[in-house]
């Protein structure tokens, strides 16, 4: 399966002729235009979050405008930037919910795999939030056809980001990523987990299952000082994902 990811692409509203507005807007449009223009089209595009940067209906509206251009189908998850009210509404999605919660959490089929968004989402700040509902809610979307390999993409890597003591994460507790492991680790036909947020490039592991952390679309918002040099001013991420958990990830640079 070949999956083309966006990230991170924080889109305004223009106001006037300043900020970075327009750069980012410049970097969404020309990555979509690159992907219809590839020799073999992705069989899915996905984008793992922080589609705009205030959650506002405007912003989504003008996004959205970008994103139907795909001649591939696309699925969104929410990073910690966006509305996930505002996101379903605009997008006209489906959230998970009750009466005390609601998070935009499904499963989805291409080809011969089955993609998973996991909502890492909250509106208290701006960590990755896992909490029992929403994990057991993964856990049974997982339990659904375990048969079926299958792709998970949400916004916060759920790993330790640091190689030594203390332990560094993006999320509310670190409970939270022990908690995911585990899920994973009951789940051998997980074979990629795919995720944005950090705003720079990452590899890692859970268990046996590949992570790739995907940085933003546009260099102007790349965090990475070791590799800013070398990064291009704007680029996506093609993955080429196997049945035997392996991702094959190619960067591409778009001019």
């Amino acid at each position: 399966m070949l999956i083309a990811q966006l990230t991170d692409t924080h889109i305004t509203v223009p106001e006037n002729g300043n900020g970075d507005c327009y750069v980012k807007l410049e970097a969404l449009r020309k990555c979509v235009s690159a992907i219809n223009k590839l020799n073999t089209a992705p069989d899915v595009v996905i984008h793992t979050g922080d589609l705009v940067h205030n959650g506002s209906d405007e912003e989504y509206r003008l996004t959205k405008l970008i994103m139907d251009e795909l001649r591939a189908p696309y699925l969104i998850t929410p990073g910690n930037r966006d509305s996930v009210t505002a996101l379903i509404r605009n997008f006209t999605l489906h959230s998970y919910q009750n009466a005390d919660t609601a998070f935009l959490q499904y499963a989805t089929s291409v080809l011969d795999y089955r993609l998973i968004a996991s909502d890492t989402s909250t509106e208290n700040n701006n960590l990755g939030f896992l909490d029992f509902q929403r994990l057991a809610h993964l856990d049974n979307l997982l339990n659904e056809k375990p048969e079926r390999s299958t792709v998970i993409f949400m916004h916060h890597p759920p790993i330790n980001l640091s190689n030594s003591e203390p332990l560094k994460h993006e999320y509310e507790s670190y409970g939270m990523v022990r908690n995911f492991s585990e899920i994973i680790d009951r789940h051998p036909q997980v074979v990629a987990i795919l995720c944005g947020h950090i705003h720079r490039s990452l590899t890692g592991w859970i268990n046996a299952t590949p992570l790739v952390v995907m940085p933003p679309l546009s260099k102007s918002l790349n965090r990475d000082p070791a590799s800013y040099s070398s990064t291009p001013n704007i680029a996506f991420y093609l993955h080429t994902i196997s049945t035997k958990a392996s991702v094959d990830t190619e960067v591409i640079t778009v001019n």
